[in-house]
């Protein structure tokens, strides 16, 4: 049998945290504030350790307070999470997606309406990868080398790397030089990602080194930066496609550098035969299959950049 607080405490516990105040607690749970009060104080003697300090000016949490509370708050959201899906009027055809960000909102999102068209039972949830390993899931798209993905995963595809920039720095006819703007980094963590790199050394551009410039968390601040003019970004080409097409950016060289990263497809063991799974599953796989070389009509749609590369690159 589990040894644990009731429910009750716990999520008490987890509001008092938030509110710092009894009073408000009980407010929000529709309970009294001596039932409140009552209830941390059991939960203090169930665990042996003080969670609140009280005090004329309020609450304030001890150390053990902190510790607990987001395993608290965790837990909740798992069973909170559970008893929807339970509730669902059809749980077998809802489809629980955890994607990459930038993947999700310029790939995946806008071709969800296909998907939907083809099964209109199908109920799609994307879910935000920060909380992976605390939500359940059925399919999972990720970012990464090929060698993060186990035997079990499958490789989608690799990135397709360009340079790019937007015409709003086209000064008489041309775009300045490179070194001249902000190189526009995505990072990892906390380093900055290859892209610049890889693609610099493909160019044969040893000499430009991808020093200064800015840094953005996700592809997509760094997409969105490059179109306002901010600098110049080496980006996945799968994910500005209609910005090339709308001529927002501009590929300053016809050159496509196949990236050390790129996308796979994952899915937890016992729900890789389920029907719902298989079926996006497939649909992914011809989504990317049939997604199209960088036409003559994008590869046209470049300028040169002055004297900084081969001539070779040069449209």
């Amino acid at each position: 049998m589990r040894k644990l607080p009731s429910l009750s405490m716990l999520r008490v516990f987890e509001e008092t945290c938030r509110t710092l105040s009894f009073s408000k607690a009980a407010e929000a749970l529709f309970i009294t504030q001596s039932a409140a009060s009552r209830q941390m104080k059991q939960l203090e003697e169930f665990l042996g350790k003080l969670l609140f300090v009280r005090s004329h000016s309020g609450l304030a949490l001890t150390q053990d307070a902190m510790a607990l509370l987001p395993i608290v708050r965790q837990s909740l959201d798992i069973l909170e999470e559970g008893i929807r899906h339970v509730q669902l009027h059809n749980p077998w055809q809802h489809l629980r997606l955890q994607v990459a960000p930038t993947f999700a909102t310029r790939w995946l999102a806008p071709r969800l309406v296909t998907l939907r068209q083809r099964n209109s039972q199908l109920q799609i949830a994307l879910i935000s990868e920060t909380r992976q390993k605390y939500c359940d899931f059925d399919c999972a798209v990720r970012f990464g080398k090929p060698e993060q993905a186990t035997a079990e995963e499958e490789w989608l595809c690799h990135e397709r790397l360009v340079l790019v920039g937007s015409p709003l720095l086209i000064n008489n006819g041309q775009f300045p030089s490179l070194s001249s703007q902000p190189q526009l980094h995505i990072l990892d963590g906390d380093k900055r990602m290859e892209t610049w790199q890889c693609w610099l050394d493909a160019a044969g551009c040893s000499a430009i080194q991808p020093a200064g410039g800015l840094e953005f968390s996700t592809q997509d601040q760094v997409i969105n930066a490059c179109i306002t003019g901010t600098g110049y970004a080496v980006l996945d080409a799968m994910m500005i496609r209609n910005e090339l097409n709308s001529g927002l950016l501009m590929m300053l060289s016809p050159l496509v550098v196949k990236s050390t990263h790129g996308y796979w497809l994952e899915s937890p063991p016992g729900k890789r035969e389920l029907p719902r799974v298989r079926y996006f599953q497939e649909w992914l796989r011809t989504e990317i299959e049939h997604i199209e070389p960088l036409t003559s009509t994008l590869a046209s749609a470049t300028a040169p950049l002055i004297g900084e590369l081969p001539a070779a690159l040069v449209p």
